[in-house]
């Protein structure tokens, strides 16, 4: 059934006749809901322990965004994250940036889902948001992470990913998965 959504999502994409449903809601109260759902998943993998460090406390953070498609950007990072954790810690934070830029004040929320995982092959790093980009020994499609940068760029994000021995060399292990999204 979800090979089937995201090749139906992918025509779309290609197609350009994907669309968003945008509408206001709680971006905390949302990951926090995505969280609570992963917590019953992973029960069985008492290996992993799924972190949140939220923005602002866990205050509102209040986005226009279609909450269906983060919802589908967020629970593709986050099953990816699991497949390549045996054991450790899968981290999900949110920030908050503000800065100035060319007399103009931007503000913007990132999300992140950091894992203590295998970390991302060097060959697949620079095609890892092009369809069919996935490991041989690793089942997937490789259509998730096409189809999410997608959905970010239509909310004019920008998502990507580093290996997390880029951020810091003692820790070196696993990824980390960053999407942007503008707020006003």
């Amino acid at each position: 059934m979800q090979i089937s959504e995201d090749v139906l999502d992918v025509a779309r994409i290609e197609s350009g006749s994907f669309s968003l449903n945008k509408e206001k809601f709680n971006l905390n109260e949302l990951i926090i809901e995505i969280l609570k759902e992963y917590e019953q998943k992973i029960q069985n993998k008492k290996n992993i322990k799924l972190v949140n460090q939220l923005a602002d406390n866990n205050k509102e953070i209040i986005i226009d965004a279609d909450r269906n498609r983060l919802s589908q950007v967020i629970h593709n990072l986050l099953d990816n994250a699991i497949k390549f954790t045996n054991k450790g810690t899968i981290t999900v934070i949110v920030e908050r940036k503000q800065g100035n830029t060319d007399d103009k004040f931007n503000k913007e929320i990132l999300v992140s889902i950091r894992d203590t995982g295998t970390g991302i092959h060097p060959k697949i790093l620079s095609k890892l948001f092009t369809k069919f980009a996935t490991k041989s020994s690793i089942p997937g499609t490789g259509l998730g992470l096409f189809i999410s940068k997608s959905i970010i760029e239509m909310h004019d994000g920008k998502i990507w990913a580093i290996n997390n021995n880029e951020i810091d060399k003692e820790k070196g292990v696993g990824s980390t998965f960053t999407f942007s999204l503008p707020i006003k």
